[in-house]
């Protein structure tokens, strides 16, 4: 058999790419670089090769990645959050390790040491048959390495779409008190807390429904109604008021407004008043938002008094 059989049947073997040391046990050294001298083979990270000419998938350069490491460690930090399905995976990739191992990065991989770290439960999970670690440990940990107007709108969505929940992320942000942009960070998780589901919401809450000048609101409150339960951006149930903040992504095509239209009816028809407002309205005049709120909040307090 040639030397080139033995070296594809190995890298076959193991999934499409093949550490030096596996290669090792059944070719000799000199044979080995001279194929990679001839450059019949491509590296991917330190002593971690595939055959030329191989598409090099994100599964496979993460698998590299972790052959690269050795057992102990996982995929982590914004690597993460691509496995998780939350960006798209980028350079370098991250891996996290125990403290007291000893791996050295590479250009295209950075390593991260973590006291007492684990690759398993709580601390890490398998997704797509990868370790990686839990994805708000993921969030807490790539939050200073994302484009600062990222973060928030990124850790939004994964509450709204109900990967992570708030008590999840501050567990996992008490395990890194030192974290870049650490304030910012915890402000973006109480706003989870308060039911904020985007980036709008954040700044209804922050700069509108949060004011002094305001009572208490209800963030993502659900409601019972006829038709089926539905969840309001905010309200105000003692008064039976609503606030709907409209984004340019659901509410623009003519099949968003007559499902709106449709749904308001449905809340006036059980007594709620609705008062909607766009992302311009929440971020150029909020005042103006908190006073058209407030004047609601009191003429329908005066009518269910009188009532």
């Amino acid at each position: 058999m040639q030397w080139r059989e033995h070296i594809t049947e190995v890298i076959a073997a193991n999934g499409g790419i093949a550490s030096r040391q596996e290669l090792l046990t059944h070719v000799p050294a000199t044979v080995l670089d001279g194929f990679l001298g001839r450059r019949t083979l491509t590296r991917l990270f330190p002593h971690v090769y595939c055959l030329t000419g191989r598409t090099v998938d994100d599964r496979l350069l993460l698998r590299a990645a972790l052959r690269h490491a050795g057992r102990g460690a996982a995929i982590s930090h914004t690597s993460a959050l691509a496995v998780w399905g939350l960006v798209a995976l980028r350079r370098p990739v991250h891996l996290t390790i125990d403290q007291a191992a000893r791996r050295a990065g590479a250009p295209d991989l950075v390593i991260h040491r973590r006291l007492r770290f684990r690759v398993e439960a709580p601390q890490c999970v398998l997704r797509h048959g990868l370790p990686v670690t839990d994805l708000a440990r993921s969030l807490v940990d790539s939050w200073p390495l994302l484009a600062v107007d990222d973060r928030r709108p990124l850790l939004l969505d994964a509450a709204r779409r109900r990967l992570v929940t708030p008590f999840a992320l501050l567990e996992a942000l008490g395990e890194r008190p030192n974290v870049g942009g650490h304030r910012a960070l915890a402000q973006a998780i109480d706003l989870v807390h308060d039911g904020c589901e985007s980036e709008l919401e954040a700044l209804g809450v922050l700069g509108v429904f949060r004011h002094r000048s305001l009572p208490p609101g209800i963030g993502q409150y659900r409601l019972a109604l006829p038709q089926g339960g539905i969840r309001l951006d905010r309200a105000w149930p003692e008064v039976k008021l609503a606030v709907e903040l409209d984004g340019a992504r659901h509410h623009t095509s003519p099949e968003d407004r007559q499902r709106d239209l449709a749904r308001d009816a449905a809340l006036a028809a059980a007594g709620w008043l609705v008062l909607r407002f766009t992302y311009a309205d929440v971020r150029r005049n909020p005042e103006l938002v908190r006073r058209r709120v407030l004047e609601v909040y009191r003429i329908r307090q005066a009518q269910l008094r009188v009532g």
